[in-house]
């Protein structure tokens, strides 16, 4: 792929119509949403019909144009990848080894033991999180159970939730606002979460970067968090680690000025492996600040195109050189009115517009300057002499492919820090505007990818820049899919920083919330993918909010919905987190349904069967397995839950069919999922039997026999529906519904 997006000469020359009505949402042909890409970023287009959309999904950390995106203490996570739910142990040591306590812990130690609940506030990377852990540790003691709370909750969610006892909770960078003026009324909601916590004797730590605005709430209360000293902490990991007292005085004495304590733990980490101390330290100080500073510091302002180069590259690195020329041309018009503003003159006696330059017009009316100007513009060597870009070569097999890229990987945060800090709002009026061109011009997978990082990085300095010059207006449609696919791109990127995720997870939230229907639609997208992966139980709210809220009345928009959820089913079974989550909410409104009705189905259950079968009748793109398949295998002990979801939408006439063909499916896909599928298929029987009523057993074994008669099966292994139908068969004890 070139990078280069189509009608890039057009937009650049005013030819073409760079405003799109917006599009609505596009609708798979198949019955069954698009399954995620396998872990890692793996590029995705529209079809060339537009039949069908491929999206992509981020599951770790990504390195793309050799930018890293992901959480800076990456040696020290267990790898997963939800950002709310159980902390495991292994996470917990990970955050609390060599732990060093600041001034400031013991007062928040007392106040959490006293009421129960306590809030940090201060700004990324003082410790926050694990100072948070560790006062639960300290609070409730090591063998308690820690779990992480949404940061998207309020403060009435919280004094209405039901807390275990013993059970040390944390908010993460709360972002939620209920509640959260100072004031009267602030205070109380503070007292309920306050009491609510002592009624069940749970204790809850919330860390938050917001401060309170004017008087602090009595209830509970929020104290300043100031890190550690940082030379107690390097000193702490490294004679932990048994390293050379020579190698600990060099790597306390490099420490960097204002150095994050996330920094500064991950270099003492390397450190700790062998790693030099100057170069650990360089590596994570850099030069790049400096480099940035020298090139923008110069008493002579940069051009017009050495502002160009360094503006393309920082939204499109790794693409090849034409595409990149191509980029820079189109910017470099749209930023010649920011640069250039002719003052007016008075006209010669001829009426001649005057010579500015000093020197004759020629006979065809254009000065030397326009000469000039027309000829072939030499942008390689410009390039060439700019000292922070360079080039990069990338070998595919026999070929190789020349890049793009920044002469040192953190050179990108820090050039769009300069130019946001340097630059005028006009400036950024162009580059908004030469955004939206590229994106009208249908880039390839590989740019967009570059783009939603690019805007990432932005987002760390300027949040509200990003949402309303870009992530809004795209997710409202007003540059089509593509544009829809960019603002959920960015916000997946968002998730994989620790710092940026609850910011995506509140902007997705608010989307949701919307009136709009192609906004409620990009929520329901964002939600399917990594999103969901970080925080499946928002996840499975918001979309269940969505389709339940009824707004999704046309046919086109409610299949948007359960999409989705499917979606979020494949993405979490795809990246090998915990997808019971999916299941058990459908599973708890059929039961629920099934209590209160003894007839029919009210129109909530009826659209939690129909979510079912989307979910039963999902496949994977790549190998057109059922994920369910992959399901039931790896996890045996959801077999049960499986079975009351089949059962429910196999007893309901009008998706039997449907829910018959989607069995025989999953059952046929268990040999290509695990090893041994003749227990999966038996495990999937014996709950079937137990979750249907006595009567359906014959007919189900009746029909599910004639139909596998009736499509034979491909591939050679263990007939897994016949392994399915004899262990139905020899139930004898189930129990009748």
């Amino acid at each position: 792929m070139s990078g280069e997006p189509r009608q890039l000469t057009d937009e650049a020359n005013g030819t073409a119509d760079s405003r799109p009505a917006p599009e609505s949402p596009a609708t798979p042909s198949t019955s069954t949403p698009p399954s995620p890409s396998s872990s890692g970023a793996n590029s995705g287009a529209d079809s060339s019909d537009g039949d069908y959309r491929v999206y992509n999904n981020f599951y770790g950390p990504q390195y793309h144009g050799r930018a890293h995106f992901g959480i800076a203490t990456a040696a020290e996570r267990s790898g997963r990848a939800r950002a709310t739910g159980l902390l495991e142990g292994d996470e917990i040591d990970a955050l609390l080894r060599s732990y060093i306590r600041p001034d400031c812990f013991d007062d928040a130690a007392r106040e959490l033991s006293r009421t129960g609940v306590v809030v940090l506030t201060g700004p990324q990377g003082t410790g926050k999180r694990s100072g948070a852990v560790a006062l639960l540790r300290e609070t409730v003691g090591p063998s308690a159970d820690y779990v992480v709370l949404s940061p998207d909750i309020g403060l009435d969610q919280l004094a209405e939730r039901t807390f275990d006892a013993g059970v040390g909770y944390v908010v993460l960078d709360r972002t939620g606002t209920t509640g959260g003026a100072a004031g009267p009324s602030s205070d109380f909601d503070w007292r309920r979460v306050r009491d609510q916590l002592r009624r069940h004797r749970a204790h809850l730590v919330i860390t938050t970067v917001h401060g309170v605005a004017g008087r602090p709430p009595e209830a509970v209360r929020h104290l300043p968090w100031r890190p550690p000293v940082l030379g107690k902490v390097v000193r702490a990991r490294l004679v932990q680690a048994r390293t050379a007292q020579e190698t600990v005085d060099r790597a306390v004495a490099g420490i960097p000025p204002r150095c994050p304590i996330a920094v500064v733990a991950d270099a003492a980490q390397r450190i700790a492996a062998g790693a030099d101390p100057d170069q650990a330290w360089k590596e994570h100080s850099g030069s790049a600040p400096q480099a940035v500073q020298e090139w923008f510091g110069l008493e002579e302002e940069r051009s017009l195109r050495e502002i160009a180069e360094v503006t393309t590259l920082a939204f499109a690195p790794g693409i090849g050189r034409r595409a990149f020329e191509s980029l820079q041309d189109l910017l470099e018009r749209l930023l010649e009115p920011v640069y250039f503003t002719p003052e007016a003159a008075p006209a010669s006696a001829d009426g001649a517009a005057p010579d500015t330059t000093g020197q004759a017009a020629t006979p065809d009316g254009q000065d030397p300057q326009q000469r000039r100007r027309a000829r072939p513009v030499d942008r390689r060597r410009s390039l060439a002499r700019n000292a922070l870009i360079t080039t990069e070569v990338q070998t595919f097999g026999a070929t190789t492919r020349e890049v793009m890229v920044f002469a040192d990987t953190e050179l990108r945060r820090w050039v769009l820090q300069a130019l946001w800090r340097d630059h005028p709002t006009e400036y950024w009026d162009a580059v908004r505007h030469w955004l939206g061109a590229v994106v009208d011009a249908d880039p390839d997978p590989v740019l967009q990818l570059s783009i939603a990082s690019g805007l990432t990085l932005l987002g760390h300095i300027a949040f509200d820049e990003v949402v309303q010059s870009y992530l809004d207006p795209w997710a409202r449609g007003e540059s089509g899919e593509i544009g829809k696919t960019l603002a959920v791109y960015v916000l997946w990127y968002m998730c994989l920083e620790e710092t940026q995720a609850a910011a995506a997870l509140t902007l997705a939230r608010t989307w949701a919330q919307s009136a709009h229907p192609t906004l409620r639609s990009t929520a329901l997208f964002a939600f399917s993918g990594q999103l969901g992966v970080t925080f499946p139980t928002d996840a499975v709210k918001w979309i269940w909010a969505v389709l339940r809220s009824g707004v999704l009345d046309k046919r086109e928009e409610r299949e948007l919905g359960l999409q989705a959820w499917a979606q979020l089913f494949l993405t979490l079974v795809d990246c090998q987190e915990d997808a019971s989550i999916v299941l058990d909410a459908l599973a708890h409104r059929i039961r629920k349904e099934q209590r209160i009705r003894s007839a029919a189905y009210s129109v909530t259950g009826l659209l939690v069967l129909e979510t079912t079968l989307w979910v039963f009748t999902a496949t994977e793109r790549l190998s057109g397995r059922p994920a369910v398949a992959r399901y039931v295998a790896d996890r045996p002990k959801e077999a049960d839950v499986v079975a009351e979801l089949w059962a429910a939408i196999l007893c309901y006439r009008p998706l039997r069919r449907n829910a018959l063909s989607a069995l025989l499916v999953t059952a046929r896909g268990l040999p290509a999922v695990t090893s041994d599928p003749t227990a999966a298929a038996a495990r999937l029987g014996h709950a079937l039997a137990a979750a249907l009523p006595q009567v359906e057993h014959s007919l189900l074994a009746s029909e599910l026999g004639r139909l596998a008669v009736s499509r034979p099966a491909r591939a050679a292994g263990p007939d897994c529906v016949a392994i399915l139908l004899g262990a139905l068969n020899r139930v004898k004890d189930s129990h009748p519904r």
